[in-house]
């Protein structure tokens, strides 16, 4: 599903702050992550790294639903 809305080679998303991460708690997750991976294959997947989940902080509002928020913005 990541990779229906986000294509992780866009240069926009290069960097720590945007970067493509799944995130996982186990080795399930991670083997079903690679998995993932392995599909969409080539370049994409180069950009994509698998790293264990820690702790999450939930961002500002002004960061929420943000493609939403840009869409109706234009409107």
């Amino acid at each position: 599903m990541m990779f229906a809305f986000h294509t992780p080679a866009d240069p926009r998303w290069a960097g720590t702050q945007y970067r493509s991460v799944i995130f996982v708690y186990n080795d399930e997750q991670r083997t079903l992550a690679q998995a993932a991976l392995d599909k969409i294959g080539g370049k994409l997947a180069t950009y994509v790294a698998i790293e264990e989940a820690a702790d999450f902080y939930r961002a500002e509002e002004y960061h929420q639903k943000y493609l939403e928020k840009a869409i109706m913005s234009r409107m």
